[in-house]
C-alpha cells in the first residue's frame, strides 16, 4: 500500500480568485472567441479558398467584413482557418515540451549528479541561443513544412521547461515530507510521482500559459518566413507577409492577421499573471482560512 506523506496541495477555489482578476475578464473573453472561431473553422472550409475576381484587394465590407486578399480570398475566413493552424501548433508543441521537460527537470533534479549536468548542461546548450533563431537553424536543418515547425518549436520549449521543473525540485526534495518518504522505503518514482509531481502543477499552468504565447509568436514567424505551413494553407504569419507587399492597396490584409496574433499573445500572457496569483498560496490575502 503506498504511503501518501506529501502535504495535500491546496484545494481553495482557484476560479474565485480568477473571477475577481480583471486580467482575466479580458484573457478569457478573448479566448473564449479564439475558441469559437477555431469550432467554426471547418464550416468555412468552403470560404477559405473561395475567390472573388471581381473584388481583388478590397478594404472592409458588408460583402467581405474584413476585405480580400490579392486574389480575393476572404479575409476573414482565412484569418479564422489559419486560428486552428496557429494555435493548434502552439498547443501541441507546448503539450509535447511540457512532458518532456516535466519528465527532463524531474529526473535531473530528484537524482542530481551525472544525470542533472548532462541535462542541464544541454538545456544551457539550446537556452543560449534565442529561440527564434534556434528554431530556425532546426528547420533549416529538417526543411520548410508544418510538422518540421512542430519539431523545431517543441524542441526549443522543452528545456525551458526542465529548467523550471528541475529549480521547484530542487527546493521540494528537501523537504522533511520527501526525506520521510525515502526513509519508509517509498521508491524513487512514486515519490516523483505521486509527491513531488502534484506540487508543480500549478507552476507549470502558469509557465504553459506563456509558453504557448512565445509559441504562437514563433510559428508566425516561421510561417511569415515560408517555414511553417505551406500555400494555400492559411496561418496568420502567412497571411500577414502576404499583406506586406500590398499595404498601400489594401490595409486590411496585414493588420488584421496581426491584430489577431497580438491580441491572443496578450490574452494567453493576461491569463498567466491572472493564473500565478490565483494559484499562489503564499500571499497573504490568500492565506488559508482559519
Amino acid at each position: 500500500m503506498a504511503i501518501d506523506l506529501a502535504p495535500k496541495v491546496s484545494r481553495r477555489p482557484v476560479l474565485d480568485r480568477l473571477r475577481r482578476d480583471r486580467r482575466a475578464h479580458i484573457a478569457v473573453p478573448l479566448l473564449f472567441l479564439l475558441l469559437v472561431a477555431a469550432a467554426a473553422a471547418p464550416f468555412m472550409s468552403d470560404s477559405v479558398g473561395a475567390t472573388d475576381t471581381g473584388r481583388l484587394l478590397t478594404g472592409p465590407s458588408s460583402r467581405h467584413l474584413l476585405g480580400t486578399d490579392e486574389i480575393g480570398r476572404d479575409v476573414l475566413a482565412r484569418i479564422v482557418a489559419g486560428a486552428v493552424v496557429t494555435v493548434g501548433v502552439a498547443t501541441i508543441t507546448v503539450g509535447a515540451a511540457l512532458i518532456a521537460g516535466t519528465v527532463l527537470g524531474l529526473i535531473a533534479g530528484y537524482r542530481g549528479g551525472w544525470v542533472d549536468t548532462l541535462v542541464m548542461r544541454v538545456s544551457d546548450g539550446l537556452l543560449a541561443f534565442p529561440l527564434l533563431v534556434l528554431a530556425l537553424t532546426v528547420v533549416a536543418a529538417l526543411g520548410p513544412g508544418l510538422r518540421n515547425a512542430l519539431i523545431a518549436i517543441a524542441v526549443v520549449t522543452t528545456p525551458r521547461f526542465a529548467r523550471v521543473v528541475r529549480g521547484e525540485v530542487l527546493s521540494l526534495r528537501t523537504r522533511e515530507w520527501v526525506s520521510a518518504a525515502r526513509i519508509v522505503g517509498v521508491t524513487r518514482t512514486t515519490i516523483m510521482r505521486r509527491h513531488l509531481l502534484p506540487h508543480l502543477a500549478g507552476t507549470l499552468l502558469v509557465f504553459a500559459a506563456l509558453q504557448v504565447s512565445t509559441a504562437i509568436m514563433a510559428e508566425a514567424a516561421l510561417s511569415f518566413l515560408g517555414l511553417s505551413v505551406q500555400p494555400p494553407q492559411p496561418s496568420w504569419g502567412a497571411i500577414v507577409a502576404s499583406g506586406t507587399d500590398h499595404l498601400s492597396a489594401s490595409w486590411s490584409l496585414s493588420v488584421f492577421p496581426g491584430l489577431a496574433i497580438l491580441l491572443t499573445v496578450a490574452a494567453f500572457n493576461l491569463l498567466a499573471d491572472a493564473l500565478r496569483d490565483a494559484l499562489d498560496a503564499h500571499r497573504p490575502d490568500l492565506a488559508p482560512a482559519r
